[in-house]
């Protein structure tokens, strides 16, 4: 018990006791000292229940932040036991991987090696029904041989033969008198070869170089003819034109006449449409 309530119990004790024989003034101060004394038990009451509700406010928070704690540490044992889920996953995921890996590099090393043995193949095919290359051109050593070696071949229509003898004749000998001759050779060459964008760049050299050539009525007519071929009926007109303008009492003049005939009415497939 207080030590204030004993003394205020003794004081009211001494007062039932003493009665009448405590003066009036005494008992005034005791009655006092009394109520000061009851202020003072009523404001040590309102300490204790707040310290009690203190204590009571703490021993919830107490109660829960152990709740939490508890809770806290089973979130972290669910988490790692992902964890390891996942990493156990990952780990198969990754030797799948290897696997297949493998599996791959094994495919392909299997395709490369049939590959190369069906290329083995091919090659030895074509090596066993491929004729042998023929043996290189020998050019003859002078230029009289050589002309002559040039027209055996334009006659035996071995065009790649001739192409090869004439293209040699002109670059050896360009100021020669047969020069224009064997260029137009060239040119005539391709056209009956079936070449006839080559063969009007054959014809076009031997304007360019030899403007005076006697073999000019021919040249001009054999343009006509490959941008027929060409199907350029447009140029190959112009072509037949010049021909007939200044070779109008040869007989090529007659065969651009006809020519020009056929192009004013062209069999179906002759000319390309015009844009």
């Amino acid at each position: 018990m207080s030590p204030r309530i004993l003394a205020v119990a003794a004081l009211g004790g001494l007062v039932g006791g003493c009665g009448l024989f405590v003066p009036q003034k005494d008992f005034d101060e005791q009655k006092a000292q009394v109520a000061t004394l009851t202020k003072q038990v009523q404001a040590d009451a309102a300490d204790v229940a707040a310290v009690k509700a203190d204590l009571q406010a703490t021993r919830d928070r107490l109660e829960n932040a152990l709740r939490a704690n508890a809770d806290t540490g089973s979130d972290l044992l669910s988490s790692k036991a992902r964890i390891n889920d996942l990493a156990g996953r990952n780990d198969e995921l990754a030797h799948a991987i290897e696997e297949l890996k493998k599996n791959v590099q094994d495919t392909r090393t299997d395709v490369d090696q049939k590959l190369d043995a069906m290329t083995r193949t091919q090659v030895a095919t074509q090596q066993a029904t491929q004729a042998p290359a023929p043996p290189p051109v020998k050019i003859p050593p002078d230029k009289a041989t050589h002309y002559q070696a040039v027209e055996g071949a334009f006659t035996q229509k071995d065009w790649p033969l001739m192409r090869t003898l004439g293209h040699e004749y002109v670059t050896r000998y360009p100021a020669d008198d047969k020069a224009d001759d064997v260029q137009y050779l060239l040119g005539d060459a391709d056209l009956q070869d079936n070449r006839p964008t080559s063969s009007l760049g054959e014809l076009n050299r031997l304007l360019k170089v030899y403007p005076h050539s006697d073999r000019l009525d021919r040249t001009l007519f054999d343009m006509g003819e490959a941008y027929l071929q060409l199907h350029d009926c447009a140029n190959a007109k112009l072509a037949f034109v010049s021909v007939v303008q200044r070779f109008a009492h040869e007989r090529v003049g007659a065969d651009a006449k006809s020519r020009l005939q056929m192009i004013d009415h062209p069999p179906p497939g002759t000319c390309a449409a015009q844009p």
